[in-house]
């Protein structure tokens, strides 16, 4: 019994310390590589980059910042920018990201690339914990004629061809654009290929995504800078900012405007998202300003809407249904009050309720087994007791009650006071033992009743009586206590361990005063 409950004791406790157990879940961690190469001014030097981790990387986005009067960016893998900044955006399906950046030295002495920003996913979609690496480019005495005059560098990505911007001249939210052409295939959006439209009355180069027909057009500022990508709307005539968003090796969102078609429960407000410097119509829920909604376009070519969460920099599908019938349900349950403070309680810490009432069930299972191990072995104890004294109690509900008769002193007899006042024992005998009906009995209460109503016949049979004569009735009792152990002798011996009903006789001796 005491292993048992010394078990038990160890298993509540075992239960109680669960909710001290915490599980830590970390990222998977990766590393930005750079190279360090020499060169001379007025030559180009490549620069590698390489993302590696020990898990299967899915995305990266980075932001590269480096000396422009030293430096000017002529291409690059996945590479956009120039003017003292680069903008990654890279897939792979591997554990490691390999990228070349092409540089063309200005000037001598040692130009630093740096990390401004980085983020990225593994192959599951979950974040990257990313160690940010630099690189350092050595430059030497060269020969300056060879540097190329800014406008005549195609600095926006690696191809053959070469960017012009020669084409009809838009306006986008208030900016003067030119429609470029001759852009190269390495800055050609994933998912999206080469092909040609006629805007304004011309025809110009432009890239589309096969599963929805939406198209891009390669617009370059008038006032000066780097071309982008503009997502144009053939229904509207309108373009607006093109950002490809990469959530997994091969999957990626583009956020849209709104187009009539979102719908949204009336909590979330309309917002401004900026992402790469490009802003976005987005909607937010003031309760919960860390999620913004998106509206945007996947890589099946679908439109719909996105959580973004602005922590961890992910993206998930916005199921608007689900979203709708819990609204309604919060809005049918009653505000405020016990009930409600409850209800919040557990939708916040459904975790901790749910290792409670585990604890709580674990609890009562062990106090049921405690007492059902105390009840079996009282029982069993209980057995061994009726065992050992013999006691069957099925018997005794089955024996009838016994029946006595009671039987009176012999007539002509009479008991003096000094034998009055002594105890008789009082001995039950069965009515069949002393061989008295009924009917005998009440004659013989009759004849006291002539005792008492008679004072002249008592009299004479007092002076009759001699009490010399009596022997307090000890013949009588002999002969019926031998009448019944002659009787008793005539059963069938039975083991009798304990007072039974019928076991007992009783002898009622009547006062004749």
């Amino acid at each position: 019994m005491r292993r048992i409950k010394k078990a038990l004791s160890s298993l509540i406790l075992v239960c109680m310390l669960c909710p001290c157990i915490s599980l830590l879940v970390h990222a998977a961690s990766a590393e930005l590589f750079f190279s360090d190469p020499s060169t001379t001014v007025g030559a180009e030097i490549d620069v590698k980059v390489k993302l590696s981790s020990s898990s299967d990387l899915g995305s990266l986005d980075a932001t590269l910042t480096y000396d422009a009067d030293m430096l000017r960016f002529i291409s690059g893998d996945n590479a956009t920018g120039g003017k003292g900044t680069i903008t990654l955006s890279a897939s792979g399906d591997g554990t490691s990201i390999d990228m070349t950046l092409k540089f063309q030295a200005l000037q001598e002495g040692t130009a630093n690339i740096e990390v401004s920003q980085s983020s990225g996913t593994d192959s599951s979609g979950e974040a990257l914990d990313i160690t940010d690496g630099s690189s350092a480019v050595t430059i030497g005495p060269g020969d300056p004629s060879l540097i190329q005059p800014e406008e005549e560098t195609n600095n926006t990505g690696a191809g053959t061809g070469t960017a012009v911007a020669d084409g009809p001249q838009v306006e986008v939210d208030g900016a003067q654009y030119i429609v470029t052409n001759g852009f190269s295939d390495a800055v050609i959006p994933q998912g999206f290929s080469r092909g040609e439209m006629t805007f304004e009355g011309t025809s110009c180069e432009v890239v589309t995504q096969p599963a929805s027909n939406v198209s891009a057009l390669y617009l370059t500022p008038a006032a000066g800078g780097d071309p982008e990508f503009f997502l144009y709307d053939m229904d509207k005539g309108s373009l607006i900012p093109f950002e490809q968003v990469s959530i997994a090796s091969d999957r990626y969102l583009i956020p849209l405007r709104d187009d009539g078609s979102v719908s949204l429960p009336d909590r979330f407000q309309e917002t401004k998202l900026i992402l790469n410097g490009k802003e976005f119509t987005a909607w937010q829920d003031p309760s919960n300003a860390e999620y913004y909604m998106l509206y945007a376009l996947n890589t099946d070519g679908e439109k719909a809407l996105y959580q973004y969460d602005a922590v961890d920099k992910t993206y998930q599908r916005y199921v608007q249904q689900a979203a709708s019938a819990d609204d309604t349900k919060k809005k049918s349950s009653p505000k405020g009050g016990l009930w409600g403070k409850v209800l919040q309680f557990v939708e916040d810490f459904l975790d901790i309720v749910v290792i409670l009432g585990i604890m709580l069930l674990l609890i009562l299972i062990v106090i049921m087994i405690v007492i059902g191990v105390k009840l079996y072995h009282r029982n069993l104890e209980l057995d061994d007791l009726y065992d050992e004294y013999g006691i069957d109690l099925d018997e005794d509900e089955k024996k009838p009650a016994p029946k006595s008769a009671k039987s009176a002193p012999g007539k002509g007899k009479k008991t003096s006071s000094a034998q009055k006042n002594q105890t008789e024992p009082a001995v039950r005998v069965p009515a069949k033992t002393m061989n008295l009906k009924d009917d005998d009995i009440f004659d013989d209460y009759d004849d006291l009743d002539d005792f008492d109503d008679e004072d002249e016949d008592y009299d004479d049979y007092d002076d009759d009586y001699d009490y010399d004569d009596y022997d307090g009735g000890k013949d009588d009792s002999d002969d019926i206590i031998d009448d019944l152990d002659e009787l008793l002798s005539m059963q069938p011996k039975k083991k009798r361990s304990h007072m039974e009903k019928d076991d007992s006789f009783q002898v009622d001796f009547i006062d004749l005063d």
